[in-house]
Parts: C-alpha cells; sequence; structure tokens
C-alpha cells in the first residue's frame, strides 16, 4: 500500500530543540524547503495583523488560470 505524501514528510522531519525547548521540526540538510508568499500576488494583500481575513481573500481576475499556465509550460 502507498503512503500518502504527508506520512513520507512526517518520516523526513527532525525533531528539534533550542535551550531545551522544543522548537519546529526540520528536514534534513540535503532536501530544500521553500516558502513563497503569494497573498498580494494572485490574492489581496493580507497584514499579519488582519489574520481573520484569510477565510474571506479572493483571487486576482485570471490569477489561477495564469499560474496553472505556468506551471504546465514548467
Amino acid at each position: 500500500m502507498e503512503k500518502s505524501a504527508n506520512e513520507h514528510i512526517n518520516k523526513l522531519l527532525h525533531e528539534a530543540s533550542e535551550d531545551g525547548q522544543l522548537i519546529s521540526p526540520v528536514l534534513p540538510e540535503e532536501i530544500k524547503n521553500y516558502l513563497i508568499d503569494i497573498d498580494g500576488t494572485i490574492c489581496d494583500d493580507i497584514p499579519n495583523e488582519e489574520p481573520e481575513r484569510m477565510a474571506t481573500a479572493t483571487l486576482y481576475p485570471d490569477a489561477l488560470e495564469t499560474l496553472n499556465k505556468w506551471y504546465e509550460e514548467g
């Protein structure tokens, strides 16, 4: 039976601590993890001070279509 992507990633994570306190788990050094901030790019720009707005953020016109096109083009 094939494992889900989440199960696979969870097995790769290493527990980490700093000053005796647990911190966010980390991936092995050879695995790169990228975080791309897209609010204000494909949807409403929502300040960190207003997280409740995340639930009602809307896509900019044609944003999803453009992203999917770029994905397909590689």
